[in-house]
């Protein structure tokens, strides 16, 4: 290996997929590895704290308003629409960029197909950032009937499309490049920063795979002085979020209004940029909405988390100890919920996978079992103690550099 060795790294513009990896990068850079991290441009100012080389995609291709639109629309079969669409922009300007620099490796993130592709065509070792778990249709955690009609109304109307682009790719690029499996998309080295345990049993995880857990942030944001106040007063504190791609809708809103409004508790709400707060009314007078909150900071001081389930929120959640209410709005989510909800440290509410609206009376029950069943935050504590044990960043530093020495060995 160098003495100075070089990885590029292939981003996905998306918070889901950036924040569980600046602390590897974070800590690659602090033993003398050089990154230059390529994603989009509203990220340049964390990707540089972490210590890296920015560089910046091709503009006004494919970003996170992209994602959030594509998920709104079609689910992630659209978004998967939406990434072959970007490889052919992004992948030409990948080969430039790779061929110039000649990187040791190139880290991508597991659906960031560009970096993949790039990397295949010029012969460069290969590792993957896995954020989620690797799933199939056999994993699929007991889907009742009508959610599967559901998620078929999203994938038929929206696979038309992807199956075309994707030949597209593939003539262009060469077959060869093209990840067998899809996406998700595995390397020759792939690093899972979850923990193990939430991965079902799947023919694709081999001794190339690394279960690291999670991978977070120390925070420290500052709180503005109304939030402050607001998280400092009297009673146990709610927290309601639906991540940065689902924030979910007016009327889920209006459901947490009527559920949480009447109960001893403060309950924040983040609905998201996309939704006006001037739809929804007057919130209770317990209730405090805001487009965006600092989670990590919220939730070390929040009892209860009611939450999409998304791979990063569920982890912060358990990392500070606070038992979850998942409402999945994908497959994937579901399976993560259930993977806590079995081990005592959620409530599912899985409404929202058929398109129907979640009952107030059974959001309120499960907010309240959450903040009053000494079971459910036993549960969320131990698991969040546990987390650590795949020794997290520096865990999956050591495991890319030691491929970076067997890959620098193989080539001598």
């Amino acid at each position: 290996m160098n003495d100075n060795p070089r990885i590029a790294l292939a981003g996905m513009p998306a918070y889901g997929h950036l924040n569980p990896s600046l602390p590897i990068v974070r800590e690659l850079t602090s033993r003398g590895v050089g990154i230059t991290y390529y994603t989009g441009g509203e990220f340049r100012e964390p990707v540089e704290a972490a210590g890296c080389e920015f560089r910046e995609y091709p503009r006004d291709v494919f970003g996170s308003a992209t994602i959030a639109e594509a998920t709104r629309l079609g689910g992630p079969v659209r978004v998967a629409g939406e990434v072959l669409k970007a490889a052919e922009e992004f992948v030409p300007f990948l080969l430039a960029e790779f061929g110039a620099e000649r990187p040791d490796a190139v880290v991508f993130d597991s659906n960031a197909l560009w970096g993949r592709m790039a990397a295949a065509k010029l012969g460069l070792p290969m590792i993957s950032l896995m954020t989620t778990v690797m799933i199939g249709t056999k994993e699929m955690p007991g889907m009742t009937f009508r959610e599967w009609s559901r998620m078929l109304r999203e994938i038929i109307p929206n696979v038309t499309g992807p199956i075309a682009t994707r030949r597209r790719v593939q003539r262009r690029f060469g077959k060869e490049t093209y990840p067998s499996g899809g996406l998700p998309m595995r390397g020759d080295l792939t690093i899972f920063p979850v923990p193990e345990w939430m991965q079902p049993p799947s023919p694709s995880i081999d001794a190339t795979c690394h279960f690291v857990g999670p991978t977070i942030s120390a925070g420290g944001q500052r709180l503005d002085p109304e939030l402050a106040r607001f998280l400092d007063g009297p009673g146990p504190l709610v927290l309601v979020s639906l991540g940065t791609l689902h924030t979910g809708t007016e009327a889920f809103f209006r459901t947490c209004f009527e559920a949480l409004g009447d109960l001893p508790i403060r309950a924040l709400l983040a609905t998201g940029s996309r939704s006006d707060p001037a739809l929804l009314g007057e919130p209770p007078e317990n209730i405090l909405l805001r487009p965006s909150v600092p989670q990590l900071e919220v939730l070390r001081r929040t009892a209860a988390f009611v939450t999409h389930g998304g791979m990063n929120s569920a982890l912060e959640g358990l990392a500070c100890g606070v038992p979850l209410v998942v409402v999945p709005q994908q497959a994937e989510q579901l399976l993560i919920g259930k993977a806590i909800a079995d081990r005592g440290a959620a409530t599912v509410l899985r409404q929202s996978l058929s398109n129907r609206p979640v009952p107030p009376e059974e959001l309120r029950a499960a907010v309240r079992r959450a903040l009053t069943d000494a079971t459910h935050r036993t549960a969320a504590r131990h698991l969040g103690a546990t987390l650590s044990e795949g020794g997290g960043a520096p865990t999956a530093a050591d495991h890319i550099q030691n491929f970076l020495k067997t890959t620098a060995l193989n080539d001598n």
